[in-house]
């Protein structure tokens, strides 16, 4: 079945589709239907957790979340055949697709409800397959339709991405009941004053007691339950009254979806202000990453479930970052000089094929030296004012040896007290030492000693626990330390290091009451 889905997507949209799984389960169809980006609304924790990381989830409970904020390619669904009536109906009205898959009993076209929905969508239906269960590891006796119901225009084989009912505007024509004349529509500004008005309720519901979650969706609950209300009233207003005040529905109805948008945009960007715990552990471009990804879809549905969901997804990523970031940096370490082969990689690398700013192709099996000399990261900055610019670094090396302290921070030597490199004046060949708390003895040891010059090389010493146990983690997470014995045989580290160094990246439980023991998260157990 999925087979067919996936090469009636490809024909119509491509490999690469935007796909929705409503009812994803534990991910397998969304990754059988698309190359592309993937979003999932599913309810079972268990299953949320077995999801792959590359799937976003952008909603847990199917009957309380709406379709229409979610703009994709495609939705997909194979919904409980119990319901599967009502989940045909919202979908096709709430739908923000092209197009929309379903599998569900044959007897979809006896339903007078999905045929007022298909109608009042002016959707067009293609019965792809009729098929059934029976031969199925679950048997069941249902014969089934394999359905692709277009929302978008088409004229003469040719497809065209507007469609043909805007699922809002249907929204908004069943919810407000509103008589007035179509004219110009008026442009309504957005309160500028709703991110810190947000923040500032979210403080006071804290003091009263409460998780951030279960604050947030119940201020963005009430803020809603406001605006709708606000809106609603204009049914009551005399027509004509609105027509004399020259009140156009395009522009009520514009307004409204740009203030909904809005709001949920304010709670989720609240509830992202206060992940510092996670994002304080990620790189430069680990933490864009991340936040470029959940800002990409702060439209979806404020809620407790959904919040929590999201944040499994955070966690679940969060680690994936912790150790890719890891490998990046010493990637990026990675120099001519700078290196030592494993004792069992007797290779050798000649000048030529360090050229170009390229480690050797086959390059495996090294650790790096706790003394480097970097040629590729940045310097000094230098520029028309001498005098102002010899006192900064260079963005991207001041980004690399703050990432270091962020490594360093996740390989447990405390670096939270710890300036960041941009907060220094640099002098060209004069060293700035950075630190870290001991805490078993309450002291502050050097963790490096920078030094960054005008020709825009930087000197680095390193403290010889940390770059070891930086070597090891390396080493395991490219598969080349198997064990801790494995690094005092390679690496030539104290059976200490090697046991106290194996396995020693952070990495953050995503089970439900160990989730970082955020207090955003309250009571995750409760199902």
């Amino acid at each position: 079945m999925l087979k067919v889905i996936r090469a009636d997507i490809e024909e119509n949209v491509g490999s690469h589709a935007k796909v929705l799984d409503c009812g994803a389960g534990d991910g397998r169809a969304l990754e059988a239907l698309t190359d592309g980006p993937r979003y999932a609304i599913e309810k079972s924790r268990p299953l949320l957790q077995a999801m792959h990381r590359n799937i976003y989830i952008v909603g847990t409970d199917f009957h309380q979340n709406t379709l229409i904020d979610k703009k994709v390619t495609v939705i997909f669904t194979n919904p409980p055949y119990s319901e599967f009536i009502g989940w045909m109906e919202k979908i096709i009205r709430e739908g923000n697709a092209k197009h929309l898959y379903f599998v569900v009993p044959q007897r979809w076209q006896d339903s007078p409800e999905v045929k007022a929905a298909i109608e009042a969508r002016k959707a067009e239906v293609h019965i792809l397959d009729e098929t059934d269960f029976i031969g199925a590891e679950r048997q069941a006796r249902a014969k089934v339709h394999i359905l692709r119901i277009d929302l978008c225009t088409s004229y003469r084989g040719y497809r065209y991405d507007e469609q043909k009912v805007d699922a809002f505007s249907l929204w908004f024509q069943s919810h407000f009941h509103i008589e007035i004349n179509k004219s110009e529509t008026s442009k309504w500004d957005l309160d500028r004053q709703r991110k810190s008005r947000v923040a500032e309720n979210l403080e006071n519901a804290l003091v009263e007691g409460g998780d951030v979650v279960s604050a947030l969706e119940s201020l963005y609950q009430r803020d809603l339950s406001h605006l709708i209300k606000n809106y609603q009233s204009l049914a009551d207003i005399d027509p004509e009254l609105l027509r004399e005040l020259d009140v156009n529905l395009d522009g009520v109805r514009a307004a409204l979806k740009e203030k909904i948008e809005g709001l949920k945009n304010s709670y989720w960007l609240e509830l992202f202000t206060n992940l510092n715990k996670i994002t304080e552990r990620l790189c430069t471009s680990s933490r864009r990453q991340m936040l470029d990804k959940l800002t990409e879809h702060t439209h979806i549905d404020f809620t407790t479930s959904n919040a929590r969901a999201v944040l499994v997804w955070v966690i679940k990523n969060a680690n994936s970052y912790f150790d890719d970031q890891l490998i990046e940096l010493v990637k990026q370490t990675t120099e001519k000089g700078t290196i030592s082969l494993y004792k069992s990689n007797q290779r050798t690398f000649g000048d030529e094929q360090w050229r170009y700013c390229r480690s050797p192709e086959g390059l495996d099996r090294y650790s790096l030296d706790y003394r480097i000399v970097l040629h590729r990261v940045g310097g000094i900055k230098t520029g028309y004012s001498w005098e102002t610019a010899q006192k900064a670094l260079e963005q991207r090396a001041a980004d690399y040896i703050n990432d270091i302290l962020t490594v360093a921070n996740n390989l447990r030597f405390d670096t939270t007290h710890q300036a960041r490199a941009d907060r220094y004046e640099w002098e060209s060949n004069k060293a700035i030492t950075f630190h870290y708390r001991d805490h078993a003895t309450g002291e502050y040891p050097e963790l490096m000693s920078v030094r960054a010059f005008l020709n825009g090389n930087l000197h680095i010493k390193f403290n010889q626990a940390f770059i070891a146990r930086l070597n090891i983690e390396f080493g395991r997470l490219m598969g080349w330390l198997k064990s801790s014995k494995d690094a005092i045989d390679e690496l030539g580290v104290s059976a200490d290091q090697a046991r106290d160094g194996f396995a020693s990246n952070l990495s953050l439980d995503a089970t439900a009451s160990g989730v970082l023991g955020l207090s955003l998260l309250g009571a995750m157990n409760d199902e």
